[in-house]
C-alpha cells in the first residue's frame, strides 16, 4: 500500500474517477483523463444532495450523472456504464491489473485506515459482508483474505494464491491515465508537435472529430441475415471483407436502399451539428466533412445536390427535389436536354441551370436519359455549410464514370462547400481519381503526401537478407489470413510505416507545396484551384507483393498520422495557421 505517510499523519485520500467498460465479454474499470477527473470531483464536492448534477468528460462525447453514477455517450447510440469514485484497489495473482473497490466497501477501509493512522495501531482488521477480510498491516501494506479463513488457516504456499494485494490511492496501480482516443489521439498528438507556437500563443483550439453512424440502420433492416444464406462457405475471410465493405457500395446503388443511407446520413450530420452546437454555445470554427469509401460518395452526392443559401434546418419540403434535378432528374423527365432547356427559360434557376451544364457538359444525351446521380432520389439538406470534404479511400470517380460522366467542368464547385481533397492509398482497390475527370487529356500526378518524420525512399536492387524474412513473415501471415475463419468482427486497421515511395511517383515529399505542383495545369475549382488527389506513400512491406496488403490499406486511414496531418494542415489553414514543418 503507497501512499508515503508518517505514523499520526492523515491526509484525505483524492478519489480518482472510473467507467466499465465491455471489452471480450469482460467488464472492465477504466480510469477517466486527469482533466475529467478533475472536473468529476469538483462537481461532486459542490454538489448539492437530492439533485443530479451532469459532467461533460471525454472532450464532451459522454456526460456522468453523478448521483445515478451512468456514463452515456453524447452524440451517438451506446449503453449507458457505471461509474464509480475510486480510492482502494485489488489485485489477485491471476488479475492482469488492479481492480477498484466498490464505493461502500473504499469508505470502510478508509475509515479503518484513518483510524489506525491517528491512533498508531496496526493489523486492523476490516470484515466485509461477504466474509472477506482486509487486514490493515502498515501505513505501508494491507492485504485482502478470502472468505471463511484466518490468518491460522494459512501456510506460505497458500498465501500467495489466495490472497489479494491491497493499494489505497491510484498511484502505482499501473493504470495509465488517458487523454482521447483512435482518430483523435492521433490528431490531439500531431497539434500538440506541429503548432506549439499557436498553441502558446492561444491561437488556435482543438479540432473535433464525431463519428456519423449511418451503417447500422440499414444493415438492421435484416438485409444481412438473407446475406449470409446467399453467402458461399468458401474463401471466407474475403467474402467477409466483401460483406462488410463492398457490399455497402451495391445497397447505395438500389433506391431501395439508397434512399435510406441518404436520409440517415443527412438527419444525423444535421442532428450532431445542432448538439455540437448547443454544448459549444461559442463555437465559431468551421465545420468540415470526411468520409471513408461509401461514405465518401455519400457526402460527395449530398453536397452536390445542396441549394446555395439554405444553410438552415427550416427547408422547404419541395427543395430537395428540385435540387435533386442537378445530378438526378427525375424519372418523368424527358432527358438532360428537356431538364437543361425548361432550368434555362426560367429565370430564377439560372444558377441551378449553370451548375447543371458544368456537371454533365461532356455526358452522351444520347444513351443517358437519367443523368448522372441517383434515379428516384429525393435529396436531403443539410442545416449548415461543410467549409472541407476529404474523402478516404474514395469510389466517387469510379461512380461518376458509371453514372455516364465523362467530364468534369474546370468551373464546377459544390454549391455550398468550398474545398474538396481526394485522399487515397496506392494499394486500395476502392479507391479512384478525381483529377483526369477534370483534365482528361493530361496526366498530372496525384500530390504525394510527404510522410511525418522522414523521407520515404524507393525500393531499388534486389533484397536484403531482413527483407527476405520479412518477405517470409507476409507470406506466412497472408495464409493463415485467407485461411483462418473470420471472427465476426470488422478487421483491424493498420497504419502504415517505414514506407517507401511509390515507383510511379517522381515528387519530392519534403514539402506540400512542392509535391503539390500543377506543371501549369489547371486542377479545376472543385477545390479552389487546388490540387485534389493526394496519396499516401507505400511502404517498404507493402512494395513486396503489393496483392497482400491491398485489404488492409482500404482500412489504414484512420490509424494513418499522414493523413491526419494533411487534414489538420487544410483545416488550420482556413484560419490562418500554417503547420510547423518538422520534417528537417
Amino acid at each position: 500500500m503507497d501512499q508515503g505517510l508518517t505514523a499520526a499523519t492523515y491526509e484525505p485520500i483524492r478519489p480518482h474517477w472510473f467507467y466499465r467498460k465491455p471489452v471480450d465479454d469482460e467488464d472492465l474499470w477504466l480510469p477517466f483523463s486527469q482533466y475529467d477527473n478533475n472536473k468529476l470531483n469538483s462537481a461532486f464536492d459542490e454538489s448539492t444532495e437530492g439533485q443530479e448534477e451532469v459532467v461533460a468528460t471525454d472532450d464532451a462525447h459522454y456526460d456522468v450523472l453523478l448521483r445515478e453514477r451512468i456514463r452515456r455517450a453524447a452524440y451517438w447510440e451506446e449503453e449507458p456504464t457505471a461509474v464509480l469514485r475510486a480510492t482502494w484497489f485489488y489485485k489477485g495473482d491471476m488479475d492482469p491489473h488492479y481492480i477498484p473497490y466498490p464505493e461502500s466497501l473504499s469508505e470502510h477501509l478508509e475509515l479503518a485506515y484513518m483510524e489506525a493512522t491517528l491512533r498508531d495501531q496496526w493489523r486492523k482488521t476490516v470484515e466485509f459482508p461477504t466474509g472477506e477480510v482486509v487486514v490493515l498491516l502498515n501505513p505501508m501494506l494491507a492485504t485482502h483474505w478470502l472468505p471463511r479463513t484466518t490468518v491460522e488457516d494459512w501456510d506460505s504456499s497458500e498465501m500467495h494464491r489466495n490472497t489479494y494485494s491491497v493499494k489505497r490511492g491510484i498511484e502505482n496501480t499501473g493504470y495509465e491515465i488517458p487523454e482521447v482516443n483512435g482518430f483523435r489521439t492521433v490528431a490531439r498528438d500531431l497539434v500538440e508537435t506541429h503548432c506549439s507556437a499557436a498553441r502558446a500563443e492561444g491561437q488556435i483550439g482543438r479540432v473535433e472529430f464525431l463519428p456519423v453512424d449511418w451503417h447500422n440502420p440499414l444493415h438492421a433492416t435484416g438485409v444481412d441475415k438473407v446475406i449470409h444464406r446467399i453467402t458461399l462457405p468458401s474463401i471466407e475471410r474475403l467474402r467477409t471483407f466483401a460483406n462488410e465493405t463492398l457490399l455497402d457500395l451495391f445497397f447505395y446503388s438500389s433506391p431501395a436502399y439508397c434512399q435510406i443511407i441518404l436520409d440517415t446520413v443527412a438527419t444525423e450530420l444535421n442532428r450532431l451539428h445542432g448538439l455540437f452546437c448547443s454544448r459549444h454555445p461559442d463555437f465559431q470554427g468551421e465545420v468540415s466533412l470526411v468520409g471513408h469509401s461509401l461514405g465518401s460518395l455519400i457526402l460527395f452526392d449530398l453536397l452536390t445536390n445542396q441549394v446555395i443559401g439554405l444553410g438552415h434546418p427550416n427547408i422547404p419540403e419541395d427543395s430537395g427535389r428540385c435540387v435533386g434535378a442537378i445530378l438526378a432528374p427525375s424519372p418523368q423527365s424527358k432527358g438532360l436536354k428537356a431538364t437543361l432547356s425548361s432550368l434555362s427559360s426560367d429565370g430564377n434557376q439560372q444558377s441551378k441551370f449553370h451548375r447543371m451544364r458544368l456537371m454533365i457538359s461532356s455526358v452522351d444525351n444520347e444513351s443517358f436519359n437519367i443523368g448522372v446521380g441517383q434515379a428516384y432520389i429525393r435529396y436531403p439538406q443539410l442545416s449548415f455549410n461543410p467549409c472541407i470534404l476529404f474523402a478516404l479511400g474514395s469510389p466517387i470517380g469510379m461512380f461518376l464514370t458509371v453514372r455516364g460522366l465523362r467530364h468534369i467542368d474546370p468551373d464546377y464547385s459544390l454549391p455550398t462547400c468550398k474545398g474538396f481533397y481526394n485522399i487515397y492509398h496506392p494499394l486500395d482497390p476502392v479507391a479512384y481519381r478525381i483529377e483526369p475527370l477534370i483534365q482528361h487529356n493530361t496526366c498530372l500526378p496525384p500530390v504525394l503526401i510527404p510522410h511525418i518524420t522522414a523521407k520515404r525512399t524507393h525500393l531499388k536492387g534486389g533484397l536484403t537478407t531482413d527483407l527476405k524474412h520479412k518477405m517470409t513473415s507476409v507470406l506466412l501471415y497472408a495464409w493463415q489470413y485467407f485461411s483462418y475463419t473470420p471472427s465476426g468482427s470488422r478487421h483491424s486497421r493498420h497504419s502504415t510505416q517505414d514506407a517507401s515511395a511509390p515507383k510511379q511517383q517522381a515528387e519530392s515529399s519534403t514539402a506540400l507545396p512542392q509535391s503539390g505542383r500543377t506543371y501549369g495545369i489547371s486542377p479545376g475549382m472543385l477545390n479552389r484551384g487546388r490540387r485534389i488527389d493526394y496519396v499516401l506513400q507505400q511502404t517498404a512491406m507493402e512494395s513486396i507483393n503489393e496483392y497482400l496488403f491491398a485489404i488492409q490499406s482500404h482500412l489504414c486511414y484512420w490509424d494513418s498520422e499522414d493523413t491526419a496531418l494533411l487534414l489538420l494542415r487544410e483545416i488550420y489553414e482556413e484560419s490562418g495557421i500554417v503547420l510547423e514543418d518538422l520534417s528537417s
